[in-house]
């Protein structure tokens, strides 16, 4: 949150190679604090952290010592896969602490690795605030690192951001993730915003042209909010980001809106993350928020940071196969058929099909069906999805026809409305993994479902089964009716 100014620095460190890249092998400290884990065994946790004057003898808190072994226990015991860090001031310090977390690796700004690190980062003796960013070792490799935005220097009050691309296994796929992380300019008056507003109208530009369907997360502290501006009278800078529905989303935003604080000093939330559309759609709902380590860490404010870590979950599955195990294509499942207007007038005949459009088996015990406003269905224990198979939720047993794989809502009935809905299908952690929201119009046709189209894609559009085959419906078989 804090900065000065500086002086462009015009030496450039020797180029330095990814395979010159180590890390300590310290041994760690003892915990001094003990962190309850707010991290995920499977899926991917990301946290950002603006731990104020890291390391810096002059600022910040005065037991250097101290704040280290605080810093280590928050990071350590909070279990993140991923942390962007910001205000990290000595290197040294920061090797010391990435070496007291097994398991972990990490690159500080200025690290001969970081393409045009030295030359951005290296001011006041190489004591000026810099990013950072900790991984788990055992998720991802580190395939490059570099400042981004250098034009924009002096917008970013001379912290341009730094862009990591990691490289791991999720979803039993290799994948590039890529990590942007910022240390805005600090400061609620208007020559603070006149710098900020730029920086973020740039920002966008380069995403939306470098990285139009790439997973990208953008994550530090804004020194903004994303609701309104902490620059009174003033739009939020990065109004531009949130008006961008279609394409960027801050997970974070909700908490501005809910009034959260990220700070311990102020009101406003100002560390965020920033989702590219293909990384939120990862995002696992609800998961955002501001940890509060001042139930662990004694006088937390002054000891260790005037920030609070900012979290969130995603759903990319770690070195997984999407649950089922064994060879083949991870499992998918997908939303293939909804029948809200049953034929007739019982709503029995209400259905939810399901399909797993993978090549790997997978275990959907625990996962549930739901509408806008109820739960409506609890895959019982033991409930395993084949791949290229259905399997179909009924409003009640007295609908579901012989020949195919269904069964009959846990709760009684589906209750799917004809004026507009939702149908949520979650996994048994509460992840939602599809969902669909039709209008009255989309079901305004008597035993006519939505389906898929292509039937069995998932990515087909919505349309009503009577467009795409000689039926009306065709619940626990593919659209022409014949078996999966």
């Amino acid at each position: 949150m804090k900065l000065r100014l500086r002086a462009l620095m015009a030496a450039l460190a020797a180029a330095v190679t990814l395979a010159t890249f180590t890390t300590l092998a310290t041994a760690p400290a003892a915990n001094a604090a003990t962190i309850p884990s707010q991290g995920s065994a499977t899926l991917l946790d990301v946290g950002n952290w603006n731990v104020e004057w890291f390391g810096a003898t002059g600022y910040g808190p005065t037991n250097e010592a101290l704040q280290q072994q605080n810093v280590r226990d928050v990071l350590a015991g909070a279990d993140m896969d991923v942390w962007g860090l910001s205000e990290v001031v000595s290197t040294s310090a920061f090797n010391t602490l990435v070496a007291g977390m097994p398991g972990y690796t990490g690159v500080v700004a200025n690290d001969p690795i970081v393409t045009n690190g030295a030359q951005y980062y290296s001011d006041f003796s190489n004591t000026e605030q810099k990013v950072a960013l900790v991984w788990r070792s055992s998720i991802a490799t580190l395939v490059s690192a570099k400042v981004i935005l250098t034009s924009q220097n002096s917008n970013f009050a001379g912290r341009p951001p730094v862009e990591f691309t990691l490289r791991g296994t999720f979803d039993g796929v290799t994948r590039d993730l890529v990590f942007i992380v910022l240390h805005a300019k600090a400061g609620s008056t208007q020559d603070a915003w006149n710098l900020r507003n730029p920086a973020s109208q740039a920002l966008k530009s380069y995403l939306d042209t470098t990285y139009p369907t790439q997973d990208v997360f953008v994550i530090g502290d804004w020194n903004d909010d994303v609701d309104t501006s902490i620059t009174s009278g003033n739009a939020s800078p990065y109004a531009n980001f949130v008006n961008d529905t279609a394409r960027y989303t801050f997970p974070t935003r909700a908490l501005s809106l809910a009034g959260v604080a990220s700070t311990a000093s102020y009101s406003d939330f100002i560390d965020h993350q920033l989702n590219t559309n293909e990384v939120q759609a990862k995002y696992v709902a609800g998961s955002a928020k501001a940890f509060q380590p001042q139930a662990y860490v004694s006088n937390y404010a002054t000891t260790t940071s005037d920030h609070y870590p900012v979290l969130a979950r995603y759903n990319y599955v770690i070195g997984g196969d999407g649950g089922g195990g064994g060879g083949g294509t991870p499992a998918n499942v997908i939303i293939n058929e909804v029948l809200a207007n049953e034929p007739g007038s019982s709503t029995a005949g209400e259905a939810v099909e399901i399909v797993n459009t993978g090549g790997t088996a997978i275990s959907i015990a625990g996962w549930t069906v739901r509408d806008s406003s109820a739960l409506r269905h609890t895959f019982a224990a033991g409930t395993t999805l084949q791949p290229g198979k259905a399997i179909t939720v009924f409003g009640a047993s007295s609908a579901i026809p012989g020949g195919i794989v269904a069964v009959a809502a846990s709760t009684g009935d589906l209750n799917l409305s004809n004026s507009g809905d939702q149908v949520i299908l979650r996994d048994s952690a509460g992840t939602t993994i599809q969902s669909l929201s039709y209008t009255s119009s989309q079901v305004n046709s008597d035993g006519v479902s939505l389906n898929r189209s292509p039937d069995g894609s998932a990515t087909g559009a919505w349309v009503k089964h009577n467009t795409i085959s000689s039926l009306s419906n065709s619940p626990g078989q593919r659209a022409d009716g014949t078996v999966y």
